[in-house]
This record gives C-alpha cells, structure tokens and sequence, in this order.
C-alpha cells in the first residue's frame, strides 16, 4: 500500500514538473514584434540604419538571438545577433537603449523586452584606427656618408 501511495506521489511530480517546464517553455518561445524611431543615424550591430521609424520582431529569444529590423514603408531587412541575453526585469516597459562612441556615432547597445524581462546586449562598435600618413622627405642636410 505504501509503494502504490509513493508512486502515485512520484508521478503526480513528474506530470507537475512537466506541467511547468511545458508552460515555463511555451510562454519563453513566443515571437515579439514592436516599433521605435531613431531621430538620428544609429549602428546597430555591423548595420547602420538612417533615421526613421523602424519595426522588429524576434522570432526567439534563444542564442544568438536574431532581431530582424525593418524600416517602416521600406523593404531592406536587417538580422541583428545580440551579444549577450539576460533576464532582468527592470521595468515592464521595453526600450531602446543608445550609446555613443569616442568619436560620437550612436549604436545600439541594449534592447530591454519588459514584457518578457529579457535584456539583449549589443556590443559597441570597434575603435577605428587612425590612418598612416606619409610625408615626402626632401634632401637632409649636412648628411654625409660615414666616415
């Protein structure tokens, strides 16, 4: 009698664990799409998007978390991986969050989902590395061969 009791017992916790992974699962898997406006010119990623109104989706929040981002009324569409994912929940409401460069260009550095508590990082663009110069040299004077 006491055995049947346990194993009831046990897979009553398994079908509850299953239960929640199942429900844990479905509602993290679901597509998120939203909206916002860039008032300036913004990297994001490798891409550089003029300003405008733009709309994304994620298809998964799963790495690498790809946004696909288009420009509202235009048909070029950009895939941007996240560098990082976290699951934070800061604020129910989702943002957009810029930075600036050394040299002042913007970039996308975060997308916060509220709805989902998800936090997507975005690495800042590389440091450009100043070009070489060469100058002409003229005849250097008093130069004279060893002696």
């Amino acid at each position: 009698m006491k055995s049947i009791r346990s194993s009831m017992l046990f897979r009553i916790l398994v079908l509850a664990i299953g239960v929640l992974g199942a429900s844990a699962s479905s509602a993290y898997a679901q597509t998120v799409n939203g909206t916002f406006t860039l008032n300036h010119e913004t990297r994001w990623g490798s891409m550089v998007l003029p300003a405008g109104d733009y709309a994304f989706s994620l298809p998964s929040p799963n790495l690498p978390a790809q946004i696909i981002v288009r420009k509202i009324g235009g048909s070029q569409v950009t895939i941007v991986l996240s560098q990082m994912i976290s699951t934070e929940k800061l604020t129910e409401v989702s943002r957009l969050v810029l930075g600036h460069s050394e040299s002042g260009e913007s970039f996308v550095s975060a997308l916060y989902l509220g709805d989902l508590g998800l936090g997507l990082h975005y690495a800042p663009p590389k440091a450009k590395m100043p070009g070489t110069e060469t100058a002409k040299l003229g005849p250097i004077a008093d130069s004279q061969p060893g002696k």
